[in-house]
């Protein structure tokens, strides 16, 4: 049997080498074309959306990429607790008259931030969603009629704070929790511990109008009118939200009405 030549020996090598090498990265390219997206990519673009959510159209956008992200990368705190938050803005999106829409979206977004405690035990968003949301369904049904989730609400509220005590969002939704339930024995509502909380939401994020309302709110209901007339003068010269100008304005007439209201006093 004749023999090949060394150098045709060494070109075939050479030739079958480079066949491999592009056979695989063609395969290493088709699947990362099936695999899609990475969760990063997808997350950040949700946020981009997001932050323009001003316009429905882009709400409509992020909640797409959640859900895309939720199918491809399943039982993730980071995607679940977006899917709540988004689902608490389209409720909001409705007229507080129009009790059916919101509260459908509020326990939309309630599911959501379940699925988020439960996928990540650490993660203080999921718990700050979860109790924000049930604080928003218990509101539209009536603050008397849902004194039965002020327990779950509170302890959501706890974890998330035991998992990061600078969560501003949290320290403020405590602080609502405190000024609008009754006290005891009915319930844990505390005038002075809304004052604490609401403080502590304004140190860790100053920038906030509904924080600030929240503060005034809590100073009124412990007569302290003097500090609390600053406070809503204070929100009255604040920049709107580039992200919620809307929610700015609301905030700055509710403090303008509540002004008014302790005029004298």
């Amino acid at each position: 049997m004749p023999h090949m030549p060394v150098f045709r020996h060494c070109a075939f090598v050479r030739t079958v080498a480079v066949c491999l090498l592009l056979f695989c990265a063609v395969s290493i390219s088709a699947r990362a074309a099936v695999a899609g997206p990475s969760l990063e990519e997808l997350l950040k673009k949700a946020d981009a959306h997001y932050s323009r959510r001003i316009d429905p159209r882009e709400t409509d956008q992020a909640f797409a990429v959640l859900k895309q992200a939720d199918l491809a990368y399943p039982g993730t705190s980071s995607v679940l607790w977006r899917l709540a938050r988004i689902s608490h803005w389209k409720a909001t999106r409705f007229p507080k008259n129009d009790k059916k829409n919101r509260l459908e979206w509020f326990e939309v977004g309630k599911a959501y931030a379940e699925r988020a405690t439960q996928a990540n035990p650490n993660d203080a968003d999921a718990f700050y969603w979860l109790a924000a949301l049930i604080g928003e369904i218990g509101s539209a049904r009536g603050i008397l009629q849902s004194l039965f989730m002020v327990g779950p609400m509170k302890q959501a509220l706890d974890q998330a704070l035991a998992i990061d005590p600078n969560h501003a969002s949290a320290h403020y939704v405590m602080s609502e929790l405190y000024r609008q339930v009754p006290g005891p024995p009915i319930s844990i509502g505390n005038r002075q511990k809304a004052v604490a909380e609401a403080r502590l939401a304004v140190k860790l994020a100053p920038g906030d109008s509904s924080h600030q309302l929240s503060l005034a709110r809590a100073l009124v209901a412990v007569r302290e009118y003097s500090e609390a007339r600053q406070v809503f003068n204070h929100i009255l010269t604040m920049p709107l939200d580039p992200e919620d100008p809307e929610g700015t304005k609301e905030d700055q007439e509710a403090a303008r009405q509540e002004l008014a209201a302790i005029a004298g006093k």
